[in-house]
């Protein structure tokens, strides 16, 4: 009768130790603010550094500045993955010609380009504002490119459409898809 009561016990005792480690682990589940881990190989940010600020030039002329609230390095990949993003971009004499906000973005390291996502905003600085899903920068061709639903406003009318085509300043804009609205502008469809 001893031997029965100290196996139930044991198994008691083994239950209440594997729970409290399954509650330690919910709970520090729970309490990360940081941006999850997900997938079946999970890859933990060499870096999450708070307040980051990115300059980009090329040849001595300043392309953008990216600011976040928050980044995560992941340095085996060569990429930064942002939240609370925004973008600066810069004209060709160095005043800030439009910028870009969304929920969050990534950047990548090999070269420099860009991708953001989540209520992505961009407003140049003739009041023309783009609204889309995401939208990728393009470093070297110096383009903004999206394949999702977008609407154009501007003082001159409202357009609406799906992919783009453009420069950063949104003065050469083309729309890949039919268009629907109205304004001024000799938009042109792509094919």
């Amino acid at each position: 009768m001893k031997s029965e009561v100290k196996s139930q016990r044991s198994k008691v005792k083994t239950r209440a130790a594997g729970c409290r480690v399954l509650y330690a682990v919910c709970f520090m589940l729970l309490a990360c603010n940081d941006k999850p881990v997900c997938g079946p190989n999970p890859v933990l940010p060499s870096q999450v550094i708070e307040g980051f600020t990115l300059h980009e030039s090329s040849s001595g002329k300043r392309l953008y500045t990216l600011e976040a609230q928050k980044a995560y390095v992941y340095d085996p990949v060569q990429r930064v993955d942002v939240t609370g993003l925004r973008v600066l971009f810069y004209d060709e004499v160095g005043g800030v010609h439009s910028t870009l906000v969304a929920d969050e973005g990534s950047i990548y390291s090999k070269n420099e380009d860009l991708v953001a996502r989540g209520h992505v905003i961009v407003r140049t600085s003739d009041s023309t504002v783009l609204v889309t899903d995401s939208l990728s920068w393009s470093n070297l061709g110096r383009l903004v490119r999206t394949d999702a639903d977008l609407v154009i406003e501007t003082p001159k009318g409202r357009v609406e459409g799906k992919g783009l085509v453009s420069d950063a300043g949104l003065n050469k804009i083309d729309i890949l898809s039919p268009v629907k609205g109205t304004s001024d502008y000799d938009f042109e469809t792509g094919k």
